[in-house]
């Protein structure tokens, strides 16, 4: 099936053309009217989208504009706390195009949206901008001038107050820095102890390093071994001496 030229160029005049404007308090559900009208001669299938759907009731969320007419679209925003520093980006989208005709009689509304490539969609976006009634804005102002005179009648006992806190500020900063100091000296005491304990050893390895090295020194000494040289042979010598008397008195 062929899609004609027409459907390409459908276009709806909308009115408020660019923003919904919903009005607070929103304590309760808060309603805006939307009006489609349609310039041309043909039929235009409109479809409604939003960006938040669970915040909004809209009836009819689509259907059919005949030639020169107009329909009506109620948006319902559902009550929620509102919060005047929260950025709001909801929108709402306005897709439109022309009704083709079969044999004289109309394609149903949900086959034409499906068969249909979205190229061939007309798009109209519109953005929400919540306002607040001019009572609660007026009444702002006054709450806060009471809030300035209150604070305002609070203050002189608070300086008096202060003042007789004075002394006792200036005794605890002498007590802190006293503290510090002395928590300096014990810091620097404990550093020269741990030097100092460092030191010790070191010296008692040097020396147990030294000791053993003495002993093996004084084991392999060769002037105690020329010593013992002499001695050997003495003994062997009145060995000899002895030995050589008892043989002669037994020859005789």
């Amino acid at each position: 099936m062929g899609i004609p030229e027409a459907q390409l160029k459908a276009k709806l005049l909308i009115d408020p053309p660019n923003e919904l404007r919903f009005r607070g308090p929103f304590t309760k559900p808060v309603i805006n009217t939307l009006q489609l009208t349609n310039p041309s001669d043909n039929d235009i299938l409109f479809k409604i989208k939003t960006t938040a759907p669970k915040r909004y009731c809209v009836r009819p969320n689509f259907g059919c504009v005949k030639g020169h007419e107009t329909t009506s679209v109620e948006i319902c925003l559902q009550q929620f706390n509102f919060d005047p520093f929260e950025k709001n980006k909801h929108k709402f989208m306005v897709q439109s195009v022309v009704c083709p005709l079969i044999e004289d009689e109309p394609i149903g509304y949900f086959d034409i949206w499906k068969e249909l490539p979205p190229e061939n969609f007309m798009d109209a976006k519109l953005k929400c901008v919540f306002e607040m009634p001019n009572e609660d804005e007026d009444e702002q102002p006054s709450a806060a001038v009471k809030v300035v005179k209150n604070e305002t009648s609070a203050s002189p006992p608070q300086v008096k107050n202060e003042e007789k806190q004075i002394p006792s500020m200036d005794n605890l900063d002498r007590s802190e820095y006293s503290v510090t100091k002395e928590l300096r000296e014990l810091r620097e005491e404990n550093s020269k102890l741990r030097k100092e304990n460092i030191n010790v050893k070191e010296q008692v390895l040097r020396l147990r390093s030294i000791i053993p090295k003495q002993s093996d020194m004084e084991f392999y000494n060769p002037a105690r071994a020329e010593k013992q040289i002499p001695m050997f042979f003495i003994a062997i010598t009145i060995a000899a001496v002895i030995f050589g008397i008892l043989f002669g008195k037994f020859l005789l």
